[in-house]
């Protein structure tokens, strides 16, 4: 399987939208585009996206213009794209807003998408996680930051320019780039326990590329940095959006020189764990893994399933249970 196919298969990244990067300064075409009846919206209230949970699944609300008053009420909506049916729109919606939509909407609440995203179709996942990268740069970056000056949205919501004219500095969507790795030695893999974490959480190791840096020399300098552990060889998996806050994980395997490891202020715990020690932690309760939406678990996933280990994705739920 190619790199291309691997990203797929990760939580966000089905976002099977044409951008329309092309529409995106004329006013024109955006206005119609808004006015439409079939366009629709995703709302946004204090970062939280608006969700219906059902017995099996997590549904996508989607607002018409009927649904939803005055949509450029805090600032104008963000084209997110189309689908081959329809056109998208980001929006932040305010509290009296919010209110007018339960109204609408009596089963649906506003909710944090990490988590409420695992049992969600994958291309509502996707779009819902653009909307919400895009809606964090935006408001965190109301002010320019040479002069201080309001920043104006351009470009349907991708593209800031300062409104001082003497300035007139242009600013565009920002990532953290971080890796994230699964280290293995022969037959067993290396898990970490974070000190902010819950109790007995444990997962790959993890951290941000620094300026100056590649993504190899990342990988290098975090699992020493973190487990004391030095590595033979790297091998770049997956990649996948993560706008929690505002991340692209970039996925590695790396295999470790041998199975010494230690611990850091910020990793308090590591274990090597082969399949069978694995898949007895989880269901004695003794080991509870990231949950499926993150690239960790796929890695680790993968890793657990050509190793013999079968479905680890089942074997959480029946830890669940």
């Amino acid at each position: 399987m190619d790199h291309l196919a691997r990203s797929r298969l990760n939580q966000f990244t089905a976002v099977r939208l044409d951008r329309d990067v092309e529409r995106r300064d004329d006013p024109e075409w955006v206005a119609a585009s808004l006015a439409r009846p079939g366009t629709r919206f995703v709302p946004l209230w204090r970062s939280r996206s608006l969700l219906e949970h059902g017995i099996d699944d997590t549904i996508a609300i989607y607002l018409s213009l009927a649904e939803l008053t005055e949509p450029d009420r805090i600032q104008p909506p963000t084209l997110l794209g189309n689908d081959g049916v329809r056109d998208y729109y980001a929006v932040s919606v305010t509290d009296a807003q919010k209110d007018d939509i339960h109204i609408h909407f009596p089963n649906a609440r506003f909710t944090d998408l990490r988590r409420a995203s695992i049992n969600m179709a994958a291309k509502h996942a996707g779009i819902l996680a653009y909307a919400k990268a895009l809606h964090y740069w935006q408001h965190r970056h109301a002010f320019c930051g040479v002069c201080g000056h309001p920043n104006r949205l351009r470009s349907a919501g991708h593209r800031m320019a300062c409104s001082n004219e003497e300035c007139a500095r242009e600013t565009f969507p920002r990532i953290d780039p971080a890796i994230i790795v699964l280290v293995t030695h022969e037959d067993a893999c290396l898990l970490g326990h974070n000190a902010n974490w819950p109790p007995k959480i444990f997962s790959t190791l993890a951290g941000f590329v620094e300026p100056g840096e590649s993504l190899e020399d990342a990988v290098v300098r975090e699992v020493y940095e973190e487990a004391q552990v030095r590595l033979t060889d790297i091998r770049y998996v997956s990649s996948q959006p993560w706008p929690f806050p505002a991340s692209a994980m970039c996925g590695f395997y790396a295999e470790a020189q041998n199975r010494n490891s230690g611990v850091s202020e910020e990793v308090v715990e590591t274990r090597w764990f082969t399949v069978e020690t694995l898949s007895r932690a989880v269901l004695d309760n003794e080991v509870r893994l990231s949950p499926p939406v993150s690239i960790a678990f796929r890695l680790l996933a993968d890793w657990f399933r050509n190793h013999g280990g079968g479905d680890l994705e089942d074997l959480v739920r029946r830890q669940r249970r």
